[in-house]
C-alpha cells in the first residue's frame, strides 16, 4: 500500500467512525447539532488521524486501539477551524459555507427580525465548543478499545497542553502579529507562532500514537519526544509551504492567491523579503499590502520583488532542509510500512501543490 492508499484507508475508517458516532445527537437546537457534525463530515485529507495511526503502527500498536484517538484528533482540529473562520471572517471552507454563515442563515430563517450575522457567530462559537467536548469524549473512550486508563489520561492531559494551550496561544500570536507592521516582525516570532498554531496538534497526533503503542502515559518519554520533534519539523515545513503557495501557487490551491498581501499577513516569506530587499523595493512591497484591488499584475510584481531579493529561494531552501531533517529523525526507528508513510508525509509537507 503506497502513501496515498494508506492515507485514504485511514480517512475511510475515520469517516465511518465520525459519521456513526452518537455524541452530537442530543445537541439542541437541531441546526446547532447539524453544524457540530458538518465540518468533521466534510472529509479532507485526514492527515492528523493518519499520524496517530502511523505513529502507533511504527511501534507496533494495532489500529483498533488507535481509531478513537485518531478520530478525536480530527474532531479537535475541526473545532479550531470553526473558530478560525470566525476570526478570519471567511465565508467558505472546503468549498461550502463556513459554520457561522450556515448558522446565520438558520437563525434568519427562523427569526427574520434577529441580528442573524452576530447570532451566527455566537452559535458557531458554541459549535466549536461542542466539537472540542466531542473530541475529548472520543479520546476518553479509547479505554473501550483496550488502551489502559492511565495511558488515555496521559493523552487527555497532553491534549490540553498541546491543543488547549499551545495551539490556541499560537492562534493568538497569529492574530497579534497581524496587527503589527510586517517589517517589525522577526522570523523567530513567526516560527514560534507556527510551532503553536500548526505544529502543536501534529505533535499531539504522533505523541498519542506512540504513547498508546509504548503503553506510557508520559509524553516526555524519550521515544515519544523523538517522534514529537519529527512532527514539529513537519509542521514548520507544512506552514512554510502554505505561505509560499499563497503567493506562488496556482488554481490548485483552492483559495484566492494573494490573500496574504491583501491582509498584510506577516508570513515568513514577507518578513524575509522586508529584511532582504533594498529600500526602494521594500517601499514598493509595502505599497502592495492591504489592497483589496490586488490582481494578477500586482501579485506578479510582489513575486518579482520576493524572488529578486532572495526571499523566495531562502524560504524554499528552509522548507526542503526542514523536511529533510524530519526524515532523518525517523532513521533510528525500525523499517516498516508505517515508517515509510511517515517519511512520505515529511516529503509531502514541502512539495505539496494545494
Amino acid at each position: 500500500m503506497d502513501f496515498r492508499e494508506a492515507l485514504a484507508d485511514v480517512a475511510a475508517a475515520v469517516d465511518r467512525l465520525i459519521a456513526a458516532d452518537p455524541f452530537p445527537e442530543t445537541v439542541a437546537p437541531d441546526y446547532l447539532a447539524a453544524a457540530v457534525r458538518d465540518y468533521p463530515a466534510r472529509g479532507g485529507k485526514r492527515l492528523r488521524p493518519a499520524l496517530v495511526c502511523w505513529s502507533g503502527g511504527l511501534f507496533g500498536a494495532p489500529r483498533e486501539k488507535l481509531l478513537l484517538p485518531a478520530a478525536a484528533t480530527e474532531v479537535f482540529h475541526n473545532w479550531t477551524l470553526v473558530h478560525d473562520d470566525i476570526i478570519d471572517r471567511d465565508d467558505l471552507r472546503r468549498g461550502a459555507p463556513t459554520a457561522h454563515v450556515t448558522l446565520a442563515r438558520a437563525v434568519r430563517e427562523r427569526f427574520p427580525e434577529a441580528e442573524s450575522a452576530r447570532l451566527g457567530a455566537d452559535f458557531a462559537i458554541l459549535c466549536g465548543d461542542l466539537q472540542q467536548a466531542w473530541a475529548n469524549d472520543l479520546l476518553l473512550r479509547g479505554i473501550t478499545a483496550g488502551v489502559r486508563a492511565e495511558v488515555i489520561a496521559g493523552c487527555a492531559r497532553n491534549l490540553q497542553r498541546r491543543g488547549g494551550r499551545e495551539l490556541i496561544a499560537g492562534e493568538a500570536l497569529d492574530v497579534e502579529l497581524s496587527l503589527r507592521d510586517p517589517a517589525s516582525v522577526t522570523p523567530e516570532e513567526i516560527r514560534r507562532m507556527i510551532d503553536g498554531k500548526t505544529g502543536a496538534l501534529l505533535r499531539f497526533a504522533v505523541e498519542t500514537g506512540a504513547m498508546i503503542a509504548l503503553d506510557t502515559p508520559d509524553p516526555a518519554h524519550e521515544t515519544v519526544r523523538k517522534i514529537s520533534e519529527f512532527a514539529r519539523l513537519c509542521g514548520l515545513a507544512f506552514q512554510l509551504r502554505d505561505d509560499h503557495l499563497g503567493i506562488f501557487g496556482d488554481a490548485r490551491l483552492g483559495k484566492p492567491l494573494g490573500n496574504d498581501l491583501r491582509e498584510a499577513k506577516p508570513t515568513l516569506l514577507l518578513v524575509t523579503a522586508f529584511r532582504r530587499a533594498e529600500e526602494p523595493a521594500r517601499k514598493e512591497l509595502r505599497s502592495l499590502l492591504s489592497r483589496p484591488d490586488t490582481d494578477a499584475a500586482l501579485l506578479d510584481r510582489a513575486r518579482e520583488i520576493m524572488t529578486a531579493c532572495g526571499a523566495a529561494a531562502a524560504l524554499e531552501t528552509e522548507m526542503r532542509e526542514t523536511a529533510e531533517r524530519a526524515a532523518e529523525m525517523l532513521a533510528a526507528f525500525p523499517a516498516c510500512d508505517a515508517r515509510q508513510w511517515l517519511l512520505d508525509f515529511a516529503a509531502a509537507t514541502a512539495a505539496r501543490l494545494s
